[in-house]
């Protein structure tokens, strides 16, 4: 009898109610990564076949590219959550004027005097050797200035001085149109739609976080898909509300446990831009990590020591370090398997002729989690 009974508890516990989730940064960013146009099409393709319950992507910034990624998982995914695109724009008009920029000492006439000719590396480089203190000066002055300078980047530089100098227009303050490049796919309904919103505490892109709430056994998981700021402490100077990116990064993390605090079912996931160093990859703003899995299950580490941003991968390139800045936190559930996914590399058809490239320039995690 107490064989019977325990073998039974075994059988209820073993097929206890899973859930799949995902979490993907897709790398749309046109003109950063390269071959988004090319692989946009074979990520769509790679999305319909997903197995998973509820997905979280990151990067789909483009409304074409979002309406491109919606229509081909439409028969696979019940609820799609994203919102609307637009940007915010600064206080005043102009933005800034032209002694914010040009003269002696300003930035932009440091950036065409000292680093002229140059570009990639070299290029950033010299911003940040010889025009740092100059942007710092402008950020002191006027940060809206500098800010919106920032998320200039990749436009064509003339058309984005008319636009910072337009005394009739106010320029916007964030790159991507505004877009919070996030995406919350699922099967079951979605339900209780709220976006959790960190444009205050955000530089160059808007950062935000898409909230729902998942039904499933009689049991409410709340579930959140988000990408933090990035520590771009060697690339791009820091012109925000805050002294580095790394600090803005973990304001957002803040903002993020103090929303889920009272969360007795939770699943956290996306690019969180921080690693916790492993043996087999290395640490990024390894503290806010630290922070942000307080009191909540790091899945994927519990069974692969894996990178999931790697200079493996094509699209980045042996000089990146090996970092898992992707996870899926959770809370009240039990993980049952973890792995990264999405691995595989495509023949895509640019210009130069045919181009073996992974499908981004990250990789997947697939997790598989257990409702007591």
């Amino acid at each position: 009898m107490k064989l019977t009974i325990f073998a039974l508890l075994f059988s209820t516990s073993l097929f206890a109610k899973e859930i799949k989730v995902m979490t993907y940064n897709l790398g749309l960013a046109h003109t950063f990564v390269s071959y988004a146009d090319e692989r946009l099409p074979k990520l769509a393709q790679a999305l319909a076949k997903a197995d998973a319950d509820v997905m979280c992507l990151q990067e789909v910034w483009d409304k074409k590219d979002r309406k491109v990624i919606a229509k081909a998982v439409e028969d696979n995914f019940n609820d799609v959550y994203l919102t609307k695109i637009k940007n915010q724009k600064s206080k005043h008009a102009p933005t800034c004027k032209i002694g914010d920029l040009f003269g002696e000492g300003k930035f932009v006439s440091c950036m065409n005097t000292q680093c002229k000719g140059l570009d990639g590396d070299e290029f950033t480089d010299c911003i940040i050797d010889k025009c740092g203190g100059s942007l710092r000066a402008l950020k002191a002055s006027n940060r809206e200035c500098a800010t919106s300078l920032m998320a200039q980047v990749g436009k064509n530089p003339i058309l984005s001085m008319l636009r910072l100098l337009n005394p009739l227009k106010k320029s916007t303050l964030f790159a991507y149109k505004g877009s919070n490049g996030l995406m919350l796919l699922s099967k079951l309904p979605l339900k209780n739609k709220e976006l959790v919103d960190f444009s205050d505490i955000s530089t160059l892109n808007r950062r935000q976080a898409l909230k729902a709430q998942v039904e499933t056994e009689g049991k409410t998981v709340d579930v959140l898909c988000t990408h933090l700021t990035s520590d771009l402490e060697t690339t791009v100077p820091y012109t925000g509300v805050f002294e580095t990116w790394g600090q803005e990064n973990l304001a957002q993390i803040e903002r993020l446990k103090s929303k889920t605090q009272n969360a007795e079912h939770l699943i956290l996931m996306g690019d969180m831009n921080c690693s916790v160093q492993s043996a087999t990859y290395a640490g990024e703003l390894e503290e806010n990590c630290l922070k942000l899995g307080q009191n909540l299950d790091d899945v994927l580490p519990q069974f692969a020591k894996e990178c999931t941003f790697c200079g493996s991968n094509t699209l980045n390139g042996p000089e990146v370090n090996d970092t898992q800045i992707d996870h899926v936190y959770v809370r009240g559930l039990i993980p049952v398997s973890a792995k990264v996914a999405m691995t595989e590399k495509v023949t895509i058809s640019p210009k130069e002729g045919e181009v073996q490239t992974h499908l981004s320039d990250h990789f997947a995690i697939e997790a598989i989690l257990s409702l007591p």
